[in-house]
């Protein structure tokens, strides 16, 4: 029985395209400190010495990245069959279990800010290990399949 809550194919594409761009967004916005101008709105009032405006440049990279991730990792592959749902199944296993592990030793490593940190880019860990264990089987399942 084939799951009927994954998205079409073509949605995979997609992701893989806007992931760059806004990969590329999120870390020139972490460590470079660029914004878009156009992304500045006045969100509060603004005290003696307290600036009004907020910049929404990472918060757009992040959802970037989010729907990027997500595209790639739920969208049917273009043979969808019992193997892949089973690869699927055991790939976001794997995922929660490094997941845990890894937060478990940032939790014993990172302190204060850096916790924080920490904290930011784990948000994607699940998503990504899912992704590269899935892509790994799948290309070695092809490999061996071609040297038969």
């Amino acid at each position: 029985m084939l799951s009927k809550l994954l998205l079409p194919h073509y949605l995979q594409k997609i992701g893989w395209l806007i992931l760059v761009p806004f990969s590329l967004l999120l870390f020139s916005n972490n460590y470079f400190d660029f914004n878009f101008s156009f992304l500045e709105f006045e969100v509060r009032e603004g005290g003696l010495f307290e600036d009004a405006k907020e910049n929404f440049t990472n918060e757009l990279a992040l959802i970037g990245v989010f729907v990027s991730l997500f595209l790639i990792a739920f969208s049917r592959e273009k043979e969808e069959d019992e193997y892949i749902q089973k690869l699927r199944l055991d790939s976001l296993l794997l995922a929660f279990y490094a997941n845990t592990f890894i937060l478990i030793i940032g939790t014993l490593v990172f302190y204060g800010f850096g916790y924080l940190e920490f904290m930011g880019y784990n948000m994607f860990t699940i998503q990504l290990i899912f992704i590269l264990r899935f892509r790994w089987v799948l290309f070695q399942q092809k490999k061996y399949v071609l040297a038969l």
